[in-house]
């Protein structure tokens, strides 16, 4: 159980990542993933029995890899991009 919460406890606060501004989007992308493959690789092996465990937690590994990655990609700075217009002296200003 301490190794499930451990593991948790680490998927989550990668998937948090996600939403720092300093990350490049394939930056997210990445911390999405991995922190997506760790929750659905433990959500997985709760969820299956016997045999069946290892394929559980291989699937829940790996949809959680690309549900977290395309979290990552989607989040981030929201921001739209600055734009600008000439003024009479040739100048470019922001536009506000």
């Amino acid at each position: 159980m301490k190794k499930f919460n451990s593991f948790l406890l680490i998927g989550v606060a990668l998937i948090g990542l996600t939403a720092c501004d300093s990350m490049s989007p394939d930056q997210r992308a990445v911390a999405g993933g991995l922190g997506g493959a760790a929750v659905g690789g433990l959500l997985g092996n709760a969820i299956g029995g016997g045999t069946g465990r290892t394929v559980a937690t291989i699937a829940g590994a790996g949809l959680g890899a690309v549900a977290g990655s395309s979290l990552g990609r989607s989040t981030g700075n929201s921001q739209q991009p600055v734009r600008y217009y000439r003024g009479q002296d040739g100048r470019y200003y922001p536009v506000r």
